[in-house]
């Protein structure tokens, strides 16, 4: 690739230092968020109000994807405050809420190269900050950012991901995890980019065997070239080429899964479109396999491709709806009918509907998987519906949410020539299981209730009551991933996963950093004791964690 990224560069011409006053009359696109998170709040999420006057170049490039809401969203508090805790420490009240390019709550998956940054270059903007200068560096027609992420977490976990082995010894754990991000990012007007993100992830020593994500000491979490590659008019279509996250709607089937120590990624092609009220996505790609000690590799048994598409009806309402096509060819990962051992290639069709009118919320998305497993054919689904309400004129302004979220499994697995269990793809299961990053959206159904609050406006609580149980008792449980945790063929065990509480505080001490403490328990079902390998050793599911993030 890099052949290609020299070639292209010696036909641009050579920057000279200052910034840029180019006039070059360009499309409106979707303004920068202005007024918070908007996964936490009725801010930019569908088309922008008509402006008073058109933007100035710069406040137009790079294009960015809104983030999307992801399911439980809630609404947080604006208006005159301390939005900090070093703001109320300083007595600095600030008449609103203050632009936050990395947002301000929640488990932030949102990709380094879609932190919209643009208010710097509106000559109106008057918020500063003491790390402004190493984002928006003008050198005549280029533009250039970096900035990056330091993360650590402790936690102490008690049956670490349902640990079903014999002995039961190593199934508790305490350990820290840590995260270094740095990227670059280099623009020559709107019409190449050259974006560079490195990342290193480490462990503690841990008493049971790291997660595949726990640990990549050196890599490249993106590196890709961008290009314009049509315009005509207010209209501009992109390609971007090379390593790269991929980021969808609710992240219930593609994200970067932030929790993770190693964030996902993907290397392969994108085409993208937006407006004020489509985007449109096409890509096909390999995913990665994090490595410890070199630089990841693809997997080139696996093919991922898809076609993305949302419509904004309104600033608060929106539709998805997508394709998604994997194949895996790697030995074995498939059993089928008879315990046939194969490939698969799954086909989803999905749609999600989520918005808000006033102060009541809804969150619908349902999918359906065909396609080829190993022997079987494969005929599955899953749907998720959610209500929920705000409070705003309550203290604490509270969000409620009632949710049910069902994926299918199959009530006879491998002795029918149908495949009847979701396939979870590529999820962020944290966000929708109770923190408990012990199983995932496949033979499973979970009634639950969701509450968040905002006690003041720089602190965050929310907590879940989760009911679960299998859809199939013949079939497995599954992590988030796909993989089985635990299984009894015989259906003996019943379908009582059992109920879990989560809870979460987020501390925001200022823009740039965040605390967060993170408690969840599961309390065994029939299920769980049932598919104990070693009778009566069966417990509960616990977990604390404490993590400090600074993002520059």
């Amino acid at each position: 690739m890099s052949k290609y990224v020299f070639a292209a560069l010696m036909l641009l011409p050579l920057p000279s230092v200052g910034r840029c006053q180019d006039a070059i009359a360009e499309p409106e696109v979707p303004p920068a968020v202005s007024k918070g998170d908007p996964t936490v709040q009725r801010t930019w999420s569908g088309p922008p109000q008509k402006p008073s006057s058109a933007k100035s170049f710069w406040e137009t490039v790079p294009p960015i994807q809104p983030f999307p809401r992801q399911g439980n969203f809630n609404i947080a508090p604006s208006g005159p405050g301390y939005y900090t805790i070093l703001d109320q420490l300083r007595g600095n009240e600030l008449q609103d809420r203050p632009k936050n390019p990395y947002l301000q709550w929640g488990q932030n998956a949102n990709s380094f190269y879609n932190i919209d940054f643009r208010y710097l270059d509106d000559p109106k903007n008057t918020q500063h900050d003491f790390l402004d200068p190493l984002k928006r560096v003008h050198m005549g027609s280029w533009l250039f950012s970096t900035g990056g992420e330091v993360r650590d977490r402790y936690a102490t976990i008690q049956n670490a991901a349902l640990y079903n082995k014999k002995p039961q010894a190593g199934a508790d754990d305490s350990f820290n995890l840590f995260r270094l991000r740095a990227y670059g990012d280099l623009w020559y007007l709107d019409r190449f980019r050259v974006f560079v993100e490195f990342a290193s992830a480490n462990s503690s020593p841990q008493a049971i065997p790291p997660n595949t994500t726990d640990i990549a000491q050196n890599d490249f979490q993106n590196l890709f070239i961008e290009g314009k590659i049509w315009s005509v008019g207010d209209k501009r279509v992109y390609a971007r080429v090379g390593r790269q996250e991929l980021l969808f709607g609710s992240q219930r089937t593609i994200s970067p899964s932030d929790w993770a120590n190693v964030r996902r990624t993907f290397q392969g092609v994108r085409g993208y479109y937006r407006d004020d009220k489509i985007e449109e996505d096409a890509f096909v790609v390999n995913p990665v396999a994090p490595s410890t000690n070199t630089i990841s590799s693809i997997d080139d048994k696996q093919l991922f491709a898809g076609n993305w598409f949302k419509y904004r009806f309104t600033k608060d309402t929106s539709v998805d709806l997508y394709y998604l096509y994997l194949t895996n060819t790697n030995a074995g990962v498939a059993k089928g009918e008879y315990k046939a051992a194969g490939a698969f290639d799954v086909h989803t069709l999905g749609t999600r509907f989520v918005g808000q009118q006033d102060q009541f919320l809804w969150d619908f998305e349902g999918a359906l998987q065909l396609g080829g497993w190993a022997n079987q054919s494969i005929y599955s689904g899953m749907y998720v519906g959610g209500l929920g309400y705000w409070f705003e004129n309550v203290w604490s302004k509270p969000t409620f949410w009632a949710y049910y979220d069902y994926a299918s499994g199959d009530p006879s697995p491998g002795a029918t020539n149908i495949h009847r269990t979701y396939f979870p793809l590529f999820p962020f299961g944290h966000s929708y299981f109770a923190g408990l990053d012990a199983f995932g959206r496949a033979n499973l159904k979970d009634f639950h209730l969701e509450l968040g609050m905002f006690p003041t406006n720089w602190m965050r609580f929310t907590a879940g009551y989760h009911v679960l149980y299998l859809d199939q008792s013949k079939d497995a449980l599954y992590s988030s991933t796909g993989s089985v945790v635990r299984q009894d063929l015989t259906g003996r065990s019943g379908t009582n996963v059992g109920t879990a509480l989560n809870g979460v505080l987020q501390f925001h001490i200022d823009n740039h950093q965040i605390v967060l403490v993170n408690y969840a328990h599961l309390f065994a079902g029939d299920f769980i004791r049932g598919t104990a390998v070693t009778p009566g050793a069966a417990k509960d599911l616990d977990a604390w964690w404490i993590q400090y993030a600074f993002k520059w």
